[in-house]
């Protein structure tokens, strides 16, 4: 009897999605609050995967840190943009 081991790298590993497929129905019902939560988690879930994609791959724990720091980065410039300020360039 032979076993087989096969581990999976790091790189190739998949993260679940954090993001929910609404039908239009359920879009349109959403809060303007809850439409842009939705938004702001969709690009996150993009840019993310994206990243995850072009380079060698996060652990679990870089990938959902990254995450955060992409959502953190959209909080900021939605408040920069109410408050009518300038973005600092970089």
């Amino acid at each position: 009897m032979m076993m087989v081991l096969s581990l999976t790298p790091l790189s190739m590993a998949k993260f679940a999605s954090d993001v929910t497929i609404l039908d239009r129905k359920d879009i349109s019902s959403l809060s303007d609050g809850q439409l842009i939560n939705c938004y702001i988690d969709t690009l996150v879930e993009i840019e993310a995967n994206q990243s995850y994609h072009d380079t060698s791959g996060f652990s679990a724990k870089e990938f959902k840190e990254y995450k955060d720091l992409l959502k953190y980065r959209i909080l900021l410039l939605m408040e920069i943009h109410n408050r009518k300020l300038e973005v600092p360039r970089s």
